[in-house]
């Protein structure tokens, strides 16, 4: 038994609980950060790199997708200037 207790939120809502000798959790569930979901409302937590919940987090992938494409097309545009 170890002198902390991980703070792990597991998927079904309970806190992982394990025993260990790090204050960052136990080896399982140390690297995986566990925020609130950013939407209004939400209670899931998640480690996703938008900070949102799989099922609030499809909007940002859209808005993130649209970003990208637009900046390949400003930088293709760019190129065939200059030619």
């Amino acid at each position: 038994m170890g002198f902390y207790r991980c703070p792990y939120i597991l998927r079904s809502g309970e806190v992982c609980n394990r025993g260990c000798y790090h204050p960052d959790g136990c080896c399982v569930h140390r690297d995986s950060p566990q925020i609130p979901c950013k939407e209004y409302g939400c209670v899931k937590f998640t480690s996703s790199k938008y900070g949102a919940c799989r099922t609030h987090a499809g909007k940002y992938r859209s808005q993130d997708h649209y970003r990208r494409k637009k900046l390949e097309k400003m930088a293709q545009n760019g190129s065939e200037d200059e030619n």
